[in-house]
């Protein structure tokens, strides 16, 4: 068996680092215990791929509802109305 070497992202320290339970997608998180920082060991980016932001915005330009936009591209509302807000669509 292998064992893995994780590094603390904030003092950058090796080994004193525990695991520390686990987060609301079951993945293990980590915890230093020189400085008490915890993370997740090569974490997700949550932000949205930009070919789907440009879909978003095409929707909105043909004035689908947010609601529609949502459920056709399984996107959140949030979502969609975060997009809205970064790049407004005149109105016609």
């Amino acid at each position: 068996m292998v064992a893995q070497v994780h590094v603390c992202p904030s003092c950058n320290r090796c080994e004193p680092v525990i695991r520390f339970g686990f987060n609301r997608n079951k993945t293990q998180r980590l915890r230093c215990t020189a400085c008490g920082k915890t993370w997740t060991p090569g974490g997700k980016s949550r932000s949205i791929s930009a070919e789907k932001e440009a879909l978003i915005e095409a929707a909105l330009g043909e004035r689908l509802s947010q609601r529609a936009i949502a459920r056709t591209l399984s996107a959140g509302r949030e979502t969609v109305r975060r997009v809205l807000k970064k790049s407004p669509v005149p109105a016609a």
